[in-house]
């Protein structure tokens, strides 16, 4: 089967993997080969000081620390947002342009509070 992007719209969340972080987008324009994403505003909700009951919990140690839980978010689409170009590679995999940072389906952030 032929590597195609058929399977993504305009307006679909994205999700571009950079090592231990990943960071939602908003696809914003698809061709046979691209796809362009827009940076989503992206909001913890359950931060260190949140209250929430589920808030992630912080101690010292390690490189800089240690973070635990899990991470919740809501995100809204930013029209202003940072505009990222991907590619469509031979492998069937999606990568931004001149880069190996994969792109997922679906829209989750996660930030590496570890490092």
């Amino acid at each position: 089967m032929k590597p195609n992007l058929d399977n993504i719209a305009v307006g679909d969340g994205v999700t571009i993997l950079l090592y231990s972080d990943s960071h939602a987008h908003t696809v914003i324009k698809v061709t046979k080969k691209t796809i362009l994403m827009q940076r989503d505003i992206v909001k913890l909700l359950n931060g260190f000081d949140s209250g929430e009951p589920d808030a992630l919990k912080f101690s010292p140690g390690g490189f800089a620390g240690n973070a635990r839980g899990v991470q919740r978010y809501e995100y809204t689409r930013n029209e202003d947002g940072h505009i990222v170009k991907a590619t469509l590679r031979k492998d069937g995999s999606i990568r931004v342009a001149n880069s190996k940072a994969k792109v997922l389906l679906g829209r989750y952030e996660h930030y590496d509070f570890n490092f």
